[in-house]
C-alpha cells in the first residue's frame, strides 16, 4: 500500500493565496478516504473561511481538487467559476 502523504504547510501558496494549497491535498485525501488516517478533516474551520472567501462550497471545491492534477489547472477552473479575482 502506498503511503499517504501529508497535506503541504498552510503558509505554502498556491497563486499567492496562502492555504490554498493545504487545502487541494486535504480535499484530495477526503476524496480518497485516507483523511482520518492522518487525524485531519476537511474542510475544518480554516478550510471553511477560505470556501467562503473564494464562494465555493466544500464539495465543489473537492470536485475541482480531483478532477485537476496540477494547482494551476485548479486556479483556472476557481477562475473560470470568479471564484479568483487573481
Amino acid at each position: 500500500m502506498a503511503e499517504i502523504q501529508e497535506p503541504r504547510e498552510g503558509y505554502v501558496t498556491v497563486a499567492g493565496i496562502p492555504w490554498l494549497a493545504r487545502m487541494i491535498d486535504k480535499a484530495r485525501l477526503e476524496a480518497a478516504g485516507v483523511i482520518d488516517e492522518l487525524d485531519l478533516e476537511y474542510p475544518c474551520p480554516m478550510d471553511q473561511q477560505l470556501l467562503q472567501k473564494l464562494g465555493i462550497s466544500g464539495k465543489a471545491f473537492q470536485e475541482i481538487a480531483t478532477q485537476n492534477q496540477s494547482d494551476q489547472a485548479i486556479v483556472d477552473e476557481l477562475k473560470k467559476r470568479n471564484a479568483l479575482n487573481v
